[in-house]
Protein backbone atom coordinates (compact mmCIF):
# COMPACT_ATOMS: atom_id res chain seq x y z
CA UNK A 1 0.00 0.00 0.00
CA UNK A 2 2.63 1.98 0.45
CA UNK A 3 3.42 2.13 -3.39
CA UNK A 4 -0.54 3.58 -3.69
CA UNK A 5 0.07 6.55 -1.54
CA UNK A 6 3.85 7.50 -3.37
CA UNK A 7 1.77 7.09 -6.55
CA UNK A 8 -0.25 10.19 -5.32
CA UNK A 9 1.82 11.76 -3.08
CA UNK A 10 5.52 11.48 -4.63
CA UNK A 11 5.12 9.67 -7.91
CA UNK A 12 8.56 9.84 -8.58
CA UNK A 13 10.12 7.81 -5.97
CA UNK A 14 6.65 5.48 -6.38
CA UNK A 15 8.48 4.62 -9.26
CA UNK A 16 11.87 4.51 -8.22
CA UNK A 17 11.16 2.33 -5.10
CA UNK A 18 9.10 0.31 -7.31
CA UNK A 19 12.38 -0.62 -9.73
CA UNK A 20 14.54 -0.74 -7.01
CA UNK A 21 12.81 -3.22 -4.77
CA UNK A 22 13.38 -6.87 -5.51
CA UNK A 23 10.47 -8.16 -3.80
CA UNK A 24 7.92 -6.53 -5.46
CA UNK A 25 6.82 -7.80 -8.78
CA UNK A 26 4.14 -7.64 -11.89
CA UNK A 27 1.90 -10.30 -9.75
CA UNK A 28 2.08 -7.73 -6.82
CA UNK A 29 0.60 -4.94 -8.77
CA UNK A 30 -1.76 -7.29 -10.03
CA UNK A 31 -3.24 -8.13 -6.81
CA UNK A 32 -3.44 -4.37 -6.06
CA UNK A 33 -5.13 -3.35 -9.21
CA UNK A 34 -7.51 -6.50 -7.94
CA UNK A 35 -7.95 -5.29 -4.67
CA UNK A 36 -8.99 -2.02 -5.67
CA UNK A 37 -11.81 -3.72 -8.32
CA UNK A 38 -12.56 -5.39 -5.11
CA UNK A 39 -13.67 -1.96 -3.54
CA UNK A 40 -15.45 -1.03 -6.51
CA UNK A 41 -17.90 -3.94 -5.54
CA UNK A 42 -17.98 -3.07 -2.04
CA UNK A 43 -18.22 0.85 -2.70
CA UNK A 44 -21.31 0.10 -5.35
CA UNK A 45 -23.24 -2.16 -3.03
CA UNK A 46 -23.00 0.86 -0.86
CA UNK A 47 -23.98 2.63 -3.19
CA UNK A 48 -27.41 0.89 -3.91
CA UNK A 49 -27.76 0.46 -0.27
CA UNK A 50 -28.00 4.03 0.00
CA UNK A 51 -29.97 4.92 -2.85
CA UNK A 52 -32.62 2.22 -2.20
CA UNK A 53 -32.71 4.25 1.17
CA UNK A 54 -33.21 7.21 0.10
CA UNK A 55 -35.58 6.47 -2.56
CA UNK A 56 -37.84 4.87 0.32
CA UNK A 57 -37.68 7.80 2.80
CA UNK A 58 -38.16 10.19 0.15
CA UNK A 59 -40.91 8.40 -1.84
CA UNK A 60 -44.08 6.32 -1.27
CA UNK A 61 -43.73 4.30 -3.91
CA UNK A 62 -42.93 0.88 -2.21
CA UNK A 63 -41.58 -0.70 -5.55
CA UNK A 64 -38.02 0.32 -6.28
CA UNK A 65 -35.92 -0.23 -9.48
CA UNK A 66 -32.75 -0.19 -7.89
CA UNK A 67 -31.41 -3.67 -6.41
CA UNK A 68 -28.55 -4.35 -4.15
CA UNK A 69 -26.13 -5.81 -6.78
CA UNK A 70 -27.16 -3.92 -9.76
CA UNK A 71 -23.96 -3.13 -11.42
CA UNK A 72 -21.79 -4.48 -8.78
CA UNK A 73 -20.32 -7.32 -10.89
CA UNK A 74 -20.36 -5.07 -14.15
CA UNK A 75 -17.99 -2.34 -11.95
CA UNK A 76 -15.57 -5.42 -11.44
CA UNK A 77 -15.49 -6.56 -14.63
CA UNK A 78 -14.68 -2.94 -15.83
CA UNK A 79 -11.47 -2.87 -13.75
CA UNK A 80 -10.80 -6.47 -14.47
CA UNK A 81 -10.96 -5.86 -18.08
CA UNK A 82 -8.58 -2.54 -18.18
CA UNK A 83 -6.35 -4.66 -15.81
CA UNK A 84 -5.89 -7.30 -18.84
CA UNK A 85 -5.20 -4.39 -21.44
CA UNK A 86 -3.22 -2.43 -19.14
CA UNK A 87 -0.85 -6.00 -18.77
CA UNK A 88 -1.04 -5.68 -22.75
CA UNK A 89 -0.59 -2.14 -23.66
CA UNK A 90 2.92 -3.15 -21.45
CA UNK A 91 4.28 -5.90 -23.14
CA UNK A 92 3.58 -4.15 -26.53
CA UNK A 93 5.17 -1.42 -25.08
CA UNK A 94 8.30 -3.56 -24.10
CA UNK A 95 8.52 -4.99 -27.55
CA UNK A 96 7.40 -2.42 -29.94
CA UNK A 97 10.74 -1.20 -30.92
CA UNK A 98 13.22 -2.85 -31.96
CA UNK A 99 16.79 -1.97 -29.91
CA UNK A 100 20.18 -3.00 -29.83
CA UNK A 101 20.83 -5.52 -27.53
CA UNK A 102 24.33 -4.78 -27.06
CA UNK A 103 23.77 -1.67 -26.02
CA UNK A 104 20.83 -1.73 -23.86
CA UNK A 105 20.85 -5.44 -21.80
CA UNK A 106 18.41 -4.59 -20.14
CA UNK A 107 15.56 -3.63 -22.18
CA UNK A 108 12.92 -1.16 -21.46
CA UNK A 109 11.48 -1.01 -17.79
CA UNK A 110 8.85 -3.30 -16.97
CA UNK A 111 4.87 -2.82 -15.72
CA UNK A 112 5.25 1.51 -16.37
CA UNK A 113 1.39 0.96 -17.33
CA UNK A 114 0.03 -0.99 -14.40
CA UNK A 115 2.12 1.31 -11.80
CA UNK A 116 1.00 4.51 -13.54
CA UNK A 117 -2.58 3.31 -13.96
CA UNK A 118 -2.94 2.74 -10.34
CA UNK A 119 -4.81 5.87 -9.74
CA UNK A 120 -7.12 4.90 -12.32
CA UNK A 121 -7.93 1.86 -9.99
CA UNK A 122 -8.69 3.83 -7.20
CA UNK A 123 -11.29 5.52 -8.74
CA UNK A 124 -13.67 2.33 -7.86
CA UNK A 125 -13.58 3.74 -4.53
CA UNK A 126 -15.74 6.47 -5.62
CA UNK A 127 -19.43 4.39 -7.24
CA UNK A 128 -20.99 5.09 -4.16
CA UNK A 129 -22.09 8.37 -5.42
CA UNK A 130 -24.46 9.32 -7.69
CA UNK A 131 -24.21 8.68 -11.37
CA UNK A 132 -22.32 11.50 -13.16
CA UNK A 133 -19.58 11.26 -10.17
CA UNK A 134 -18.01 7.89 -10.88
CA UNK A 135 -17.69 8.28 -14.07
CA UNK A 136 -16.07 12.44 -14.07
CA UNK A 137 -13.68 10.33 -10.95
CA UNK A 138 -12.92 8.05 -14.16
CA UNK A 139 -11.87 10.39 -16.36
CA UNK A 140 -9.81 12.57 -14.06
CA UNK A 141 -7.97 9.39 -12.91
CA UNK A 142 -7.25 7.86 -16.04
CA UNK A 143 -5.87 11.85 -16.93
CA UNK A 144 -3.93 11.92 -14.19
CA UNK A 145 -2.45 8.40 -14.73
CA UNK A 146 -1.55 8.93 -18.76
CA UNK A 147 -0.04 11.95 -16.88
CA UNK A 148 2.20 9.59 -14.59
CA UNK A 149 3.02 7.35 -17.20
CA UNK A 150 4.28 9.80 -19.76
CA UNK A 151 6.03 12.09 -17.07
CA UNK A 152 8.26 8.35 -16.40
CA UNK A 153 8.64 7.43 -19.72
CA UNK A 154 9.74 11.01 -20.73
CA UNK A 155 12.25 11.29 -17.52
CA UNK A 156 13.86 7.48 -17.83
CA UNK A 157 13.30 6.67 -21.65
CA UNK A 158 13.73 10.04 -22.92
CA UNK A 159 10.06 9.94 -24.69
CA UNK A 160 8.86 13.45 -26.58
CA UNK A 161 4.78 13.89 -26.77
CA UNK A 162 5.01 13.11 -29.97
CA UNK A 163 6.52 9.50 -29.27
CA UNK A 164 4.09 9.14 -26.51
CA UNK A 165 1.37 10.08 -29.37
CA UNK A 166 2.48 8.09 -31.74
CA UNK A 167 3.40 5.02 -29.32
CA UNK A 168 -0.58 5.19 -28.59
CA UNK A 169 -1.78 5.19 -31.85
CA UNK A 170 0.69 1.85 -32.70
CA UNK A 171 -1.27 0.43 -29.54
CA UNK A 172 -4.74 1.10 -30.80
CA UNK A 173 -4.07 -0.58 -34.13
CA UNK A 174 -2.48 -3.60 -32.38
CA UNK A 175 -5.67 -3.98 -30.19
CA UNK A 176 -8.03 -3.17 -32.60
CA UNK A 177 -6.28 -6.13 -34.19
CA UNK A 178 -6.81 -8.24 -31.48
CA UNK A 179 -10.26 -7.22 -31.20
CA UNK A 180 -11.25 -7.77 -35.25
CA UNK A 181 -9.23 -10.82 -35.67
CA UNK A 182 -12.21 -13.07 -32.99
CA UNK A 183 -14.68 -11.30 -34.77
CA UNK A 184 -13.19 -12.11 -38.58
CA UNK A 185 -13.41 -15.93 -37.01
CA UNK A 186 -16.93 -15.24 -36.03
CA UNK A 187 -18.30 -13.78 -39.21
CA UNK A 188 -16.93 -17.11 -41.09
CA UNK A 189 -18.42 -19.47 -38.93
CA UNK A 190 -21.52 -17.93 -38.57
CA UNK A 191 -21.45 -17.73 -42.57
CA UNK A 192 -20.53 -21.41 -42.94
CA UNK A 193 -22.64 -22.75 -40.37
CA UNK A 194 -26.34 -20.53 -41.07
Amino acid sequence: MDLVRDVFFSPKSAFESFFQKQDLGGRDLFLIHIQLAALGIISKFVGNLIQIFVLKVTTDDEDTKITLLQGVFAVFVFYFAVIVLLRLLDSFRIYHKMRDRLKDWQGPEPHVFAISFIPFSTTAVFWFLPAPFPLLFIALGGLYSLQLSYMFLSMMRGWTSFDFLFFFMKALLFFLFLAAFPLLVYNIIRTVVF
